[in-house]
């Protein structure tokens, strides 16, 4: 039974691993390649500039259920144009937010990770209590608490990270037929764990008040 719900724990601390390493790889991925564009001796000033404006936007056709396919993109298989439409894409548009906005997006990042990274810690120690036989206490109540809330001020700042975004680049940036929308930027993930803590929280919690009144009563 304990090696059972040793793997879903570790299934589950590994998809709140994801979260963070794959933040951190976009990212870096991102500096890097702004790095080699900013200091690379054959790259035109011009071509900082692109790099320091790239975007990525998400769009969806405003007329999705009548009209789908609203472009067209070359298929080297055919060797002719198909019908498209475009989801994701990287634009490069002047669109560098103020210095409020931009400081509560790193405010927002920084919680965003600070969060990420206590909630696994307190997962772990959650973890370790259980091996250790110390399950249903109220110190692992506190702890299912604080780890479902944690999880969900992650999922609100990244909520609030692509809704910045979004609207700084709706102010320079318009296709013909789509419409800006958030769509992957934003992942329920870390809402649906979190949400999920704090009702095996309450479960626990009502199973501890239970037993403390059962003990009185006897």
């Amino acid at each position: 039974m304990k090696k059972r719900l040793n793997v879903f724990c570790v299934i589950v601390l590994l998809v709140l691993g994801y979260s963070v390493i794959e933040a951190t790889y976009y990212v870096s991925i991102g500096m890097k390649a702004g790095f080699e564009k900013g200091f690379g001796n054959e790259t035109s000033k011009e071509e900082r500039e692109k790099m320091a404006n790239l975007h990525v936007v998400q769009l969806l056709p405003d007329k999705f259920g009548e009209v789908v396919f609203l472009d067209s993109i070359y298929n080297e298989k055919s060797g002719e144009y198909i019908p498209a439409s475009y989801s994701q894409m990287f634009v490069s548009v002047d669109a560098q937010p103020g210095l409020l906005s931009r400081a509560v997006s790193v405010i927002l990042a920084m919680a965003d990770f600070v969060a990420v990274i206590w909630a696994i810690v307190l997962f772990i120690r959650l973890i370790v209590a259980i091996n250790r036989s110390a399950i249903f206490n109220w110190k692992n109540v506190r702890r299912l608490r604080r780890l479902g809330i944690l999880l969900i001020i992650s999922f609100a700042c990244t909520l609030s990270m692509a809704f910045l975004s979004t609207y700084q680049i709706e102010k320079v940036f318009a296709a013909p037929g789509y419409s800006l929308i958030m769509g992957d930027m934003v992942q329920i993930t870390s809402l649906v764990l979190g949400l999920s803590a704090l009702i095996v929280a309450e479960v626990f919690a009502i199973g501890l008040k239970m037993k403390e009144e059962h003990d009185l009563t006897i």
